[in-house]
């Protein structure tokens, strides 16, 4: 590095900037580069002058302190001019004694202001710390009764965990009753409710009229618009539909919202195919859109690895290839990334793909050498429970994190910190680390330009490129795309938002229907609404049965009631047979079961729940009723064996196992369950005049699928992600002092850390 040359290029630009030639946020990327360049070299006084001054002239005085994690001094003993103003500005962004905003957080911040309407849509980069605002609002604010609505569980329990351990956050714990389950008996003063959009839906059903909320967050609001997203999983789950319908319940009268995602476009009249949807939903909604998307608080430098023998990166990082083999450049580039001590993010287009990949770098044996003595607790545990010969065991001792969909919640959790905590040197993903996930590594390799075997879209390359870098860790992050078209899709023309609830020509589900207003439906959405109005009326069922369960629609409801009518005796006395089981031992009534399937099978939109109910093998019950069955009798662990004792290797039977849990049980077969449920209920309610809160129908089988725990502690427990065992614990009141007695080196201190989030404990 020269640098004095590097020092005159800052010093040009801050010129420019001041004179209005270039804008804030390219200045931003300036002086990223230039940190990235001296962090390392030997600063002296006038150095630190100037770093702090050109940090504070961007607005982000956090570039200077991130200087003492690599190592440098930073304490400033004698103030020029220039450094008394910087620490006087610095001084503004402070929120607290140990908490500051950066410039661009503040003025978000300062848009909030009490006596008005505030609200906000706000996309902006992934390094731009999006959810640290909103606590900072809620502080400001000093609301009584907030939500916060997070894509998965893994994020709502991330934050949950920050409440409870992070000191920085004590204002909350201290301040709020905390809710992370639907089911609410004693509210606070003061309550934070922290909720999934199904969650949030869920606790509304129950307790709309109970409690105003003051204030709304929700994450990762693109999922409102399925065509915005490639993943056909997502979209099988009907997870644009819950969003939209968590969106709408939050937009109350006199409620502030801040809708929040990253790298969101939006139309703009003269584009081609310009939509006017999103626009309208921002009009109607009194919500101001707020464009922080040029704002790159990690820079990020993009290379095509293709053909040259030798490519500089930057000054620490250069590849001298053998071979055009991407296989072999690959293994070059993890292990020159080894020797500058770096990890490195591995993006692969598949869950196959992932496991493949780790493989082979197992066999080029470029980390034999790796020490995993640190973790050996937990891959002893994982080899107990699981299967020594399960390639991501395999992988952990090589140093190798795998991380998709279908791996156990709490095994992704803990790959994540290990790596988070230089224990890994690769993590190897699909675009589930774009989600929930907050990953710490300068380097991401990208090795498909593809999304399972769709191509990319420019949405989805930006958010996997914003895995390189993260702030407050690194200054500039570092994409290299290996032989594929991933610079195609990033620099490709972005699609705008859309919002079918605002646009005349979007066809729309019947559930839609509900939540659009009447500009925005046709002539047959309309006669559509009074047909299913004229059904409900002759059947006689009132609104709130229809207002459960609001992603199902009230035709595919109307269809469980008409053939829980239709049901002979024999059929419905399996259905009590299967009640009392699960009351008495959670376990399923074989034949009450197949009556329910029976019944939900003709709604069932889902194709592999559809196969399940439908497929019987060799036998008279199909394959859900015994998958469920092993389910509840042995959880996850049983699911998988019996996998394995129908001829599934290990990788197979894991990753079913976790298809079947996670996307079939918790999402489709609660849903269909659930309606029929209330649907049940409702039926023997009028034929026997009985109130609909006094029939038992199989609501405990509902929240063991959905959380596979009954308690309010063995739920929490659940949600965070942690053995089965220590759900258990939480589960078995009785017989707690033996479990736990029970526990291994790691599930214990798992079980440390849980336990002082459900309970407030600590352990020395």
């Amino acid at each position: 590095m020269d640098r004095i040359k590097e020092t005159a290029n800052v010093v040009i630009e801050l010129n420019k900037y001041r004179k209005n030639e270039i804008e804030d946020y390219d200045l931003i990327k300036v002086v990223c580069d230039y940190f990235d360049e001296v962090k390392d070299e030997q600063i002296g006084y006038a150095d630190l002058c100037f770093l702090k001054y050109i940090s504070n002239v961007v607005g982000i005085p956090h570039f200077y302190d991130l200087l003492s994690k690599f190592e440098q001094q930073t304490e400033i003993e004698n103030f020029d001019l220039n450094t008394f103003s910087s620490i006087l500005y610095e001084s503004t962004l402070h929120t607290s004694e140990n908490n500051k905003v950066h410039k661009y957080q503040k003025e978000i911040l300062e848009l909030f202001s009490i006596g008005k309407l505030n609200r906000f849509f706000l996309s902006a980069s992934t390094s731009f710390g999006k959810t640290h605002i909103v606590f900072e609002v809620i502080k400001k604010m000093d609301y009584k009764n907030v939500v916060l609505i997070f894509p998965t569980i893994a994020l709502l329990s991330e934050n949950l965990e920050r409440i409870i351990s992070d000191g920085n956050y004590v204002y909350f714990k201290d301040n709020f009753t905390i809710h992370t389950l639907s089911e609410v008996e004693n509210f606070g003063e003061k309550n934070l409710f922290i909720f999934t959009p199904e969650r949030f839906l869920s606790f509304i059903e129950k307790n709309e009229t109970n409690i105003h909320f003051d204030f709304a967050f929700v994450d990762e609001v693109y999922k409102i618009d399925n065509d915005y997203i490639i993943d056909e999983e997502v979209k099988e789950n009907e997870r644009d539909v819950a969003y939209r319908l968590a969106v709408f319940y939050t937009l109350k009268e006199n409620v502030d919202v801040l809708l929040a995602g990253p790298y969101i476009d939006f139309s703009q009249p003269g584009d081609q195919n310009y939509n006017n949807s999103f626009n309208s939903f921002l009009l109607q909604n009194e919500i101001n859109l707020i464009d922080y998307n040029n704002y790159e608080i990690v820079n990020k430098s993009y290379n095509e690895i293709k053909t040259k023998k030798q490519i500089k990166i930057d000054d620490a990082l250069t590849f001298n290839f053998q071979t055009n083999d991407k296989e072999r450049r690959l293994i070059e580039i993890i292990k020159t990334i080894k020797e500058i001590n770096e990890n490195t993010i591995v993006y692969c287009s598949s869950r196959n793909g992932v496991e493949s990949y780790a493989k082979k770098i197992i066999a080029s044996e470029i980390l034999k050498q790796h020490d995993s003595s640190n973790y050996i607790d937990f891959i002893t545990h994982t080899s107990k429970n699981f299967n020594e010969r399960w390639v991501l065991i395999q992988a952990l001792k090589y140093g190798i994190g795998i991380h998709h969909g279908l791996i156990p919640k709490y095994i992704q959790k803990e790959i994540i910190s290990l790596f988070n905590r230089g224990e890994l040197k690769v993590l190897i993903s699909t675009t589930t680390i774009t989600e929930g996930v907050n990953t710490s590594a300068k380097n991401l390799i990208v090795l498909h330009s593809k999304k399972g075997n769709k191509d990319l879209k420019k949405f989805d390359a930006k958010n996997i490129a914003g895995r390189a870098g993260r702030f407050l860790y690194h200054y500039s992050g570092r994409v290299m795309a290996l032989q594929n078209d991933f610079m195609d899709a990033i620099n490709s023309k972005s699609e705008g938002i859309k919002h079918k609830n605002f646009d005349l020509d979007a066809p729309k589900d019947e559930i839609d229907l509900y939540y659009t207003g009447d500009e925005f439906l046709s002539p047959a959405d309309k006669a559509k609404l009074e047909n299913i109005k004229a059904e409900q009326l002759q059947r006689n069922i009132p609104d709130f049965v229809f207002e459960q369960y609001k992603v199902v629609s009230r035709v595919d409801k109307i269809t469980i009631y008409d053939r829980i009518k239709a049901l002979n005796p024999s059929e419905r006395e399996s259905i009590h047979v299967l009640i009392r089981n699960l009351n008495f031992r959670m376990d399923i009534d074989y034949n009450g079961f197949e009556t329910i399937l029976k019944v939900i099978e003709p709604i069932v939109k889902n194709q592999k729940l559809k196969f399940f109910i439908e497929f019987k093998g060799n036998g008279q019950y199909s394959t859900l009723t015994n998958l469920v069955h092993f389910y509840l009798i042995g959880g996850f662990l049983g699911s998988m064996r019996y996998k394995i004792e129908h001829g599934k290797t290990i990788d197979e039977a894991i990753k079913d196992t976790a298809d079947f849990v996670y996307n079939m049980l918790k999402y489709q077969v609660v849903k269909y369950l659930g309606v029929f449920n209330i649907m049940y209920k409702f039926c023997i309610s009028q034929e026997t005049s009985r109130p609909f809160k006094e029939i038992t129908g199989i609501d405990k089988l509902l929240v063991k699928l959905e959380y596979n725990a009954l308690t309010e502690k063995g739920r929490i427990a659940s949600d965070f992600g942690v053995p089965s065992n220590i759900v258990e614990y939480y589960e078995n009141e009785n017989n707690s002092a033996t479990i736990r007695e029970g526990f291994d080196s790691y599930e214990f201190e798992i079980f440390k850390k849980i336990d002082h989030i459900i309970n407030k404990t600590d352990f020395t």
